[in-house]
């Protein structure tokens, strides 16, 4: 799979963004959420008339893909989108999802997002496992690229001291996939659950992206892509747009193999 915008991982410039470095810092996001923020979205939701089925399947699904809350960089207004666990402390998201940009300003002058707050499982106005910070946030400083518009999220320990993963497992993440095959979709567009969509993917914008032919909406950016089991398959792309017909995705390749191995051993 490409996912690197038909360059080598060299030519990419990755920035490296720190988020929630002290305990204190970690504090202050929780208790917003916690304390009415995520309450505050959960008012956009809708419980029922859902665009797509809501996932019953459980398996690994049920605890690794979550609600990713933000403040805006821009205006400071509260959003949320989908992300994903998929290492021993790296969460998957879009790159879109941590960033606001300003229309006609290059990708690297966009705001960060503040008050990153990731809640694994969510489902009807709170989490099962708790809530996690963003320690650092690692993507391509030219994000807005085709194939690009992926970030990955290192994770704070969870206040007992256990990485994200001893707490919901990780999710199997492929750089290697190709399109052609059934993929499973999962998101949170703005509801109260996770709901999944599924199809045959075929390579967009030049094999940097993947479009599988469901729609989910608003707030399921993010959401994972995964090839095989849809209860335990590897995410192979994240979702990043969607059309009248389809959703699409940049693909996991070169790039984010580089980005991952950073978020995980950096």
């Amino acid at each position: 799979m490409a996912g690197s915008g038909g360059v080598s991982p060299a030519e990419v410039s990755v920035v490296v963004h720190d988020a929630a470095i002290t305990e204190e810092r970690s504090r202050v996001i929780e208790a917003r959420w916690a304390g009415g923020g995520m309450a505050e979205v959960a008012r956009q939701d809708a419980k029922d008339d859902l665009v797509q089925p809501a996932w019953t399947g459980g398996g690994s699904i049920a605890r690794t893909v979550g609600r990713l809350y933000a403040s805006s960089g821009v205006g400071g207004g509260s959003g949320a989108c989908t992300a994903t666990v998929v290492g021993t402390r790296t969460v998957i998201t879009a790159a879109h999802c941590v960033r606001t940009s300003t229309e006609g300003a290059p990708a690297r002058a966009a705001a960060w997002d503040q008050n990153l707050f990731f809640v694994p499982g969510y489902e009807g106005g709170a989490g099962p496992h708790g809530g996690f910070t963003v320690r650092r946030v690692r993507m391509a400083e030219d994000w807005q690229a085709y194939g690009r518009d992926v970030a990955m999220l290192e994770m704070n320990p969870s206040a007992d001291g256990r990485n994200i993963s001893d707490v919901v497992g990780a999710q199997p993440i492929s750089f290697t996939a190709e399109p052609g095959a059934s993929a499973h979709f999962f998101g949170y567009p703005y509801t109260d659950r996770v709901l999944h969509c599924s199809g045959v993917t075929t390579w967009a914008a030049g094999e940097t992206m993947v479009r599988v032919p469901c729609l989910m909406g608003v707030g399921s950016s993010g959401g994972p892509y995964l090839s095989g089991d849809p209860a335990e398959g590897s995410v192979v792309a994240v979702n990043i747009s969607g059309d009248t017909d389809a959703s699409y995705g940049t693909a996991l390749g070169a790039f984010a193999r580089d980005l991952y191995r950073q978020s995980e051993h950096g």
